[in-house]
């Protein structure tokens, strides 16, 4: 999936666009907010009818991927007990990534990659007693990758509405076209979540949630590559890369707002704990200063670091018997840097000006940058990139 911090202070995640073969951006925000903004329908203050439209330009060092985004969110309250809410999103990227091997010299190989995606979502949030239950639907399409998911979650308030337990599930069905760009194969997702949030004082709030999501079917990547060198062999070979048919995920989320009265700011702290049956263990530990200046100009700088483990069955190379099996050597195997043992560090600023009561306009810059810690992975094929935001929101 891919991962970005929408406009307007809300993180909210796009549904499965090829994080295979784009992988940039599902690195970029591997956080648990983003489940739970994804599995409770958006994790906006519900009957603020609004209109918003955001624009997002990534570019990576080095002329690899540039990404360009364009989205529109709607709400709208129908009744005091019925809200809807959608989005729409346009995604253009072009340029280049790593396969996953490298040269006898230690040149990175590249593929060049150029696609489109669009993708919308539609939900309601139905207000029933001290319950709120929000379905869900998502689309997404390019043109290896297409997603289907839904969702059905519901918030049930009590304790003078100083708690909210919060539960749902949500299932996408996908479909992963391989390299050869003719076989299409299926790939299936289940998320279940169950959180809390709770009022601790008038000024903060605390809240946690357990993540368990299955994924299964064609979980390979069809662009990445796998360093092979065969027995008896001066040199390696790139192999079509082989992941497990199935992989478990575990997530532990927790955040806290404090609000500082004379400073007229808050402060917002979360961890994340990432765990997956490949292997992978990863912690996210990230911050936003919430500063108003005056009525009218609020600034946000934020920070974020995350660091994982690598995948059992990654490696810069693999050794083995001779094959002329297309597919390549029995086994799993890997080299894609995604899997590898790595860190990332995100740090930015966004501005936003309330010209009034009905009009908004956002500003972003943050610096992304990926960096390798076995000793082993080449260097060049972690990226570093540039993001800036633009977006304006209609009120009323």
């Amino acid at each position: 999936m891919r991962i970005k911090l929408s406009h307007f202070h809300t993180v909210k995640t796009k549904t499965k666009s090829s994080d295979q073969k784009k992988s940039t951006c599902r690195l970029r925000w591997q956080l648990g907010l983003a489940f739970l903004t994804q599995l409770f329908g958006g994790g906006r203050v519900h009957a603020e009818n609004q209109v918003e439209y955001g624009f997002e330009y990534y570019k990576e060092d080095g002329d690899r991927m540039t990404i360009e985004t364009h989205s529109v969110y709607f709400e709208q309250k129908l009744t005091d007990y019925l809200d809807i809410k959608g989005d729409y999103t346009y995604d253009g990227i072009s340029g280049s990534t790593p396969t996953g091997t490298v040269s006898s010299s230690g040149k990175v190989y590249m593929t060049q990659l150029e696609d489109i995606r669009r993708a919308i979502s539609l939900q309601a949030d139905a207000k029933l007693g001290n319950h709120t239950l929000t379905p869900g639907f998502s689309y997404s399409a390019e043109s290896d990758y297409t997603s289907y998911g839904m969702s059905l979650n519901d918030a049930v308030e009590f304790n003078d509405k100083n708690t909210t337990l919060q539960y749902g599930i949500a299932e996408n069905i996908d479909s992963v076209r391989e390299a050869n760009g003719k076989t299409w194969n299926p790939k299936y997702s289940t998320t279940a979540l169950i959180g809390i949030s709770q009022l601790l004082s008038a000024k903060t709030t605390f809240n946690a949630a357990f993540t368990f999501g299955n994924d299964s079917g064609y979980l390979s990547d069809p662009y990445r590559l796998a360093g092979f060198t065969p027995d008896g062999f001066p040199f390696s070979i790139g192999v079509p890369e082989r992941r497990p048919s199935h992989r478990n995920k575990e997530i532990l989320y927790t955040s806290m707002l404090h609000y500082f009265d004379p400073l007229n700011a808050s402060l917002e702290g979360s961890y994340r704990f990432y765990h997956d049956s490949y292997g992978v263990y990863a912690n996210t530990l990230g911050l936003t200063w919430h500063q108003w200046l005056g009525k009218h100009l609020l600034v946000e700088p934020m920070f974020r670091f995350y660091e994982q483990s690598a995948a059992d069955f990654y490696a810069v190379t693999f050794s083995g018997p001779f094959t002329i099996d297309p597919n390549g050597p029995p086994g799993m195997h890997s080299s894609d840097y995604r899997l590898s043992e790595l860190y990332t560090l995100d740090s930015g600023l966004q501005v936003t000006g309330v010209i009034n009561d009905h009009l908004h306009i956002i500003a972003g810059y943050h610096r992304y940058e990926m960096h390798g810690l076995d000793g082993t992975t080449n260097a060049g094929m972690y990226p570093k990139a540039n993001v800036y935001t633009v977006g304006l929101a209609i009120l009323w």
